[in-house]
């Protein structure tokens, strides 16, 4: 209880220079503040962009987002984004087959990364479980409409469609030299248009492009906006 208090009142005192000077006194300032990357890195290293998991959650072979090739599509916009964003140098991967459908199984598997990297020359391996999900929805809504026979208000049925597009992914990067898992991220995105059938990769691509940042901030730093008071007077 002390402590809470003890907060309050800090609180209390940060605010009171807000409350005393009028509007005109106070301006606020925007900024770009940079952010560490997840990583410690040097930011030059070798980095081999490996298979990711594809979870399936038991889907239907003839479900929407089988029709999209995930590993393809999102080993390629990695790699892409990195060789655009970093100053890291991508190595080719052999064919292989990962040691494992989970991260746990992924991280235990230290043999396997250690001997691939001293096959790559790789300095981290990146690799991780990736889910995508198409929900197609239908429904009917009440809405309001005004007759032009009459002019007078009625309530009416109409039909909704939409697509919604999740993009989940829990990216791991191990150490080339111990086979450690030395960083886990999870990131999702849900994206939903007002269109039922809307084309799979391009809502995969919406997912991807709202999870740039943050999937790049991993390997370098990256700029947060971000405001600041600052007193005229």
């Amino acid at each position: 209880m002390k402590r809470r208090m003890k907060r309050l009142a800090l609180a209390l005192l940060l605010l009171v220079p807000f409350a005393a000077a009028s509007a005109d006194d106070v301006m606020e300032v925007k900024l770009k503040l940079p952010v560490k990357p997840k990583l410690k890195i040097s930011g030059d290293e070798k980095v081999a962009v490996m298979p990711f998991v594809i979870a399936s959650k038991g889907e239907k072979r003839n479900d929407r987002a089988a029709k999209v090739d995930v590993q393809a599509e999102f080993n390629r916009y990695l790699r892409k984004q990195l060789a655009k964003s970093t100053k890291l140098r991508l190595v080719d991967v052999p064919q292989t087959r990962l040691p494992g459908t989970d991260i746990k199984s992924l991280q235990a598997a230290r043999d396997y990364w250690k001997d691939l990297g001293s096959r790559t020359g790789a300095d981290y391996l990146v690799s991780g479980v990736v889910d995508f999900d198409v929900n197609d929805k239908a429904g009917y809504k009440t809405e309001e409409y005004t007759s032009p026979a009459d002019g007078r208000t009625y309530h009416r049925q109409v039909l909704v469609e939409s697509t919604g597009f999740v993009f989940d992914i829990d990216l791991a990067v191990f150490d080339a030299d111990t086979g450690d898992m030395v960083l886990e991220e999870n990131f999702r995105d849900f994206k939903e248009f007002d269109q039922r059938n809307y084309d799979e990769i391009l809502g995969l691509f919406e997912n991807l492009r709202a999870l740039e940042t943050q999937l790049v901030g991993i390997f370098v730093s990256q700029e947060m906006s971000g405001s600041r008071y600052v007193f005229t007077q």
